[in-house]
């Protein structure tokens, strides 16, 4: 048990790690307030979710943001995107799928989809109230979001396209580490087997029985 606590300690260290990494990469939009992140590191905060946890996630994500401040590279928009795509992927996935067991395919597609979608309209839209706000016009607003599309459009894109297999290499990894195995379900399939056979062997009887006649 000490020995999966500090496994699962390294790794949530390795994918903060990562997140610092990914915070450097994407571009920054220039904005009448300064400057505006790609919260690209996000990818990577889905993939620890999906592979340790959302309560993992959401420690390792807060204090990898908090050091992105200092070092930086994201401001306080970031850490709000961030929680928020961690509340989608918890409400998606509504509780952590053990790693012994595979995700369904139909999971991961609604991951990558929802969080696309979350990064393409949360960015615009809380840019767009931003804007409002400092220049108390719609069309402030209206310059902020028009300014911000290209950002949430291309991290929307990256999102919907980078979520499920980082997922499943993250999964991978833990499984690796933590030594678990895949489940697979033999039983039934040896069950199926076994009736199968029976059906021929009665089949095989009854013709016997008819050829007797």
């Amino acid at each position: 048990m000490k020995k999966q606590t500090l496994i699962k300690t390294l790794l949530a260290i390795a994918a903060g790690i990562l997140m610092l990494l990914v915070s450097f990469t994407g571009f920054q939009t220039v904005l009448p307030t300064g400057e505006a992140f790609m919260p690209l590191a996000g990818v990577i905060a889905v993939g620890t979710a999906v592979a340790l946890g959302i309560n993992i996630s959401f420690i390792v994500t807060i204090i990898s943001t908090i050091i992105m401040f200092v070092l930086g590279t994201a401001d306080w928009v970031i850490l709000v995107d961030f929680i928020i795509v961690l509340i989608v992927v918890g409400l998606i996935l509504k509780k952590q799928v053990p790693l012994n067991i595979d995700l369904n395919h139909q999971q991961l597609l609604w991951l990558a989809i929802f969080t696309g979608l979350v990064q393409l309209f949360f960015i615009s839209a809380f840019y767009g109230l931003i804007g409002l706000v400092l220049t108390g016009s719609p069309t402030g607003g209206l310059t902020f979001v028009r300014l911000i599309i290209p950002n949430s459009l291309l991290t929307g894109l990256l999102y919907g396209f980078l979520v499920a297999p980082i997922s499943l290499i993250f999964r991978w990894v833990a499984r690796k580490a933590l030594h678990i195995d895949n489940h697979h379900d033999d039983s039934s399939n040896s069950a199926d087997t076994k009736h199968q056979g029976s059906i021929i062997v009665d089949l095989r009887n009854s013709k016997n029985k008819d050829d007797k006649k």
